[in-house]
């Protein structure tokens, strides 16, 4: 039976919900955040729990060349390649990483058109979605919810509870000042794609954190031509985040369409700020390209 809004007392709880449901319904792994490596923004067992389930042959070849340094130096490319001022964190998952020696290592998969070849279809099932809880980014801050693909961090989540009288604008501002943005994780092109803002009700999200000046757009679906969400009787009302958006397929559409989904998001920050535009509706990421119905 679903949890409703009104059984969650605590913000504990609704993480727990969102662990669960991440879990049960999508695959996720629950990682330990211990497992975190700051200096990377990774996960790097499963960063190579990736690389060999999908490359084992490419794998042997590095370490035929690189010997017990292998995994330093597979670290090292990878985030030296994200960094790259031209380059980022979605490059690097759109091309894969190109060694001096000319091996290149895939860090996604596409889902492939069709079925007919069996063996792009293991490949892209291969592709790992995990999630920590309380995450240290750096000493004396922890972030609720950090999200994974294969092993990279690409989502970061503040969780707030109504029931206890927090609300989504109590994250925006946990964020804006006391979230260093300057950290692995938060770095601009080379950090997470996006900071999430999330209470029972609403949602909103940050492309770029720059302190006070850090704008958050809604991510909701709009309620009555209105701002918000509708009202969800059995459960809960921002429960698509889970249920419709971070899903392997949804996640990997937005780094296909990460070029045109920038321009356009520009277009209607632009818009928000001059207030044409009052709201930032889920209908609007559907015509984005990047959310299908």
């Amino acid at each position: 039976m679903p949890i409703r809004a009104d059984q969650l007392r605590e913000k504990e709880d609704f993480q727990k919900l969102i662990l669960e449901r991440l879990h049960e319904d999508n695959g996720y792994i629950i990682r330990p955040a211990t497992a975190y490596n700051p200096a990377y923004a990774m996960d790097t067992e499963m960063l190579f729990t990736f690389l060999e389930n999908t490359q084992p042959k490419t794998m042997d070849k590095l370490r035929g060349i690189y010997g017990e340094k292998t995994e330093k130096t597979v670290l090292n490319y990878i985030n030296n390649e994200i960094n790259k001022k031209n380059q980022s964190l979605v490059y690097v998952f759109k091309h894969g990483v190109e060694f001096d020696n000319g091996i290149t290592l895939q860090l996604m998969y596409r889902k492939p058109a069709t079925d007919f070849n069996p063996k792009l279809t293991e490949l892209y099932n291969n592709n790992i979605l995990s999630v920590m809880e309380e995450v240290y980014h750096k000493d004396g801050e922890r972030i609720d919810l950090v999200i994974f693909l294969n092993g990279l961090a690409i989502f970061a989540v503040e969780l707030k509870c109504n029931t206890s009288g927090q609300t989504y604008e109590d994250a925006i501002n946990q964020y804006k000042r006391y979230r260093d943005p300057d950290t692995r994780l938060f770095r601009f092109k080379a950090g997470v794609f996006a900071a999430f803002a999330m209470d029972l009700n609403e949602v909103y999200f940050c492309t770029r954190l720059k302190r006070l000046s850090s704008f958050f757009m809604p991510f909701n679906r709009g309620n009555n031509n209105g701002k918000g969400n509708p009202h969800n009787e059995d459960g809960i009302n921002v429960s698509y985040m889970w249920e419709d958006i971070w899903t392997k397929e949804k996640i990997i559409l937005l780094i296909e369409g990460s070029y045109l989904l920038k321009l356009k998001l520009k277009l209607i920050r632009i818009l928000i700020k001059k207030q044409k535009r009052k709201h930032l509706f889920f209908r609007d990421f559907i015509n984005l390209g990047l959310l299908r119905n």
